[in-house]
Order: structure tokens, then C-alpha cells, then sequence
């Protein structure tokens, strides 16, 4: 049996997933399962699942229809039970749109900077790794997850499209906005860390220009100047990007690009940073 390669970000608003066939994206809010009247399609992301005896929905039918709020569950850490359905289900969305049959899977997924810690990969790692028996959709699924190893977000973001010299990356999430410096290829802890906000997170809908100007000043405290060159992905970046220049003059969005077979490379949207960074990380670990 063969094993598929993948690199997975497991957000809160979207989990991304990067391959070798091509890329894919859902909305990941979970609600739990209750009988319905009337049976409407929300999206084409719409699961049923049931999982070590818990039942219920997840994609865009779960974020209208959760009552308790977002259908997320938020925080610094992702060794939680609903990382594990966000990840099970990317595999079988990914599986199912490229036609893969029961691979093994061995994977790459993405920690926030600030928990990139050995207990807290630790977690996650014993949370994923094994043989899954699960259900979406009525239909009975197996995955089997045969390795896994645990990126810093942000961080990781750098190799989905890397630079020479210094280079500070802003990656801005529903929950959290990781902040990495990466100088010469290398990781620079003193310069990087994880902000406890998103755009999910903060107070009274704040607009963008307030949630730029959070980003700034929360940046200026790792001794980032003006004038560095600054990087900004997730899916506000194209959006925040102008409000980010107003301090980084020299930001831009970045492109991450996935190599899939045949040697093809695609450009893809800013979102797909960090699952094609972790991507990067799998297929040269794993190959």
C-alpha cells in the first residue's frame, strides 16, 4: 500500500490541505448532530460525522447552524479533539476530490509559534497518529496516519515561497497572528512569537485598519523596523495588506507555490501558506 504525503493546516475558520495532486480548502466549524426537518444543502463542504461516539456536522452547515457561536474552538493550542475531526476530515476531502484510495497518510500540520514546545507537539502527535474508523456521510472511513510531524505557523510559511537574507512573515488566523522572522533560512525565536487575536477573536468587529494597527504595535515589541522586508498571509492578507504599509512600507502578500507531480508548480492564494509550507516539510521528510 502506498503512502499520500500531506501538509495540512488545521485552522479554525478553514482547514487547507496541500499535496501531491493539488490543494484543497473547507470551513471547519463543528456543531453538534440534531435531527432536521428540512434537510437544505449550505455548501459543498456539508459533513455528517461520527467519531469515537460523537455525532455531528462540520463545514458551512455547522457554522449556520451551530448555537453556540462560531463553531470553533480557540486558543493557542491545537491538541484538542476537534483538531483531530479538522484533519481526518481534510484527508477524506482530499482523498475523495483526487480519487486516492486507502493510502496511508504521513503528514505535516502547523502549531502556533508560541506552542511549538515538545509537550505541546507531543499532544498533537499522539492525538493524530494512528488508525482512524470513522464515519461522514453514512459511509464508513479508515484512515491510518503513520507519521506526523508539527511546523511552527508563520514559520513554515517561509518555504511555501522562500527569500534570501531576512524576512518577517505576519500570518493572521481566526484565532491567533503568528509572527515569525526567518534570517538565512533559519527560525529566530527572540524575533518571532505568537499574538493571542485574529480576526475572529477581536473585540466589537474591528475593523481592519484597527486590527493592522494591533498587529504593529504588537510587532514593534520584537524590534521589527519599518523598513524590513515583511510577508503577510492567511485569507485577510490580500484585504489588510494597504493598512500594513502604513507602518512595513516594504510589505507585500505572499504566493505560496505548490510543487505537485510532474514537477507543475501553482501559484495559490495566501491562505495556502502554511499548509504548503508543511507540505514542503513532508515531502522532504517522508519521500
Amino acid at each position: 500500500m502506498s503512502t499520500l504525503i500531506l501538509g495540512i493546516d488545521a485552522g479554525n475558520y478553514s482547514a487547507k490541505t496541500a499535496g501531491p495532486h493539488g490543494y484543497d480548502t473547507y470551513r471547519t466549524a463543528i456543531c453538534d448532530w440534531f435531527a432536521r426537518d428540512v434537510e437544505e444543502k449550505h455548501g459543498d463542504d456539508d459533513m455528517e460525522f461520527e467519531l469515537n461516539g460523537r455525532r455531528g456536522f462540520s463545514g458551512t452547515i455547522a457554522a449556520n447552524e451551530d448555537q453556540f457561536g462560531t463553531g470553533a474552538m480557540f486558543g493557542e493550542s491545537k491538541a484538542h479533539d476537534d483538531t483531530l475531526i479538522r484533519v481526518l476530515l481534510a484527508i477524506y476531502r482530499y482523498r475523495a476530490k483526487y480519487y486516492i484510495g486507502d493510502q496511508r497518510v504521513r503528514l505535516v500540520c502547523s502549531q502556533p509559534i508560541i506552542t511549538h514546545i515538545p509537550d505541546e507537539k507531543a499532544k498533537l502527535v499522539k492525538l493524530l497518529r494512528g488508525t482512524h474508523d470513522f464515519t461522514v456521510n453514512g459511509a464508513l472511513q479508515r484512515i491510518t496516519i503513520e507519521e506526523v510531524g508539527v511546523a511552527a505557523e508563520g514559520s513554515v510559511a517561509y518555504l511555501a515561497n522562500p527569500q534570501a537574507g531576512e524576512v518577517r512573515i505576519i500570518d493572521i488566523g481566526s484565532g491567533t497572528v503568528n509572527c515569525a522572522t526567518i534570517r538565512n533560512k533559519l527560525h529566530i525565536n527572540n524575533a518571532s512569537t505568537t499574538f493571542n487575536f485574529g480576526m475572529e477573536t477581536v473585540g466589537n468587529n474591528a475593523s481592519l485598519p484597527e486590527v493592522a494597527r494591533g498587529i504593529i504595535r504588537a510587532t514593534t515589541s520584537l524590534k521589527w523596523r519599518k523598513n524590513n522586508a515583511v510577508y503577510v498571509c492567511g485569507e485577510v492578507a490580500p484585504f489588510i495588506l494597504t493598512d500594513i504599509q502604513t507602518h512595513y512600507s516594504n510589505a507585500r502578500v505572499m504566493t505560496p507555490f505548490l510543487r505537485t507531480i510532474g514537477g507543475n508548480i501553482s501559484a495559490l492564494p495566501p491562505v495556502f501558506a502554511n499548509a504548503v509550507g508543511c507540505y514542503e516539510v513532508a515531502r522532504r521528510t517522508y519521500r
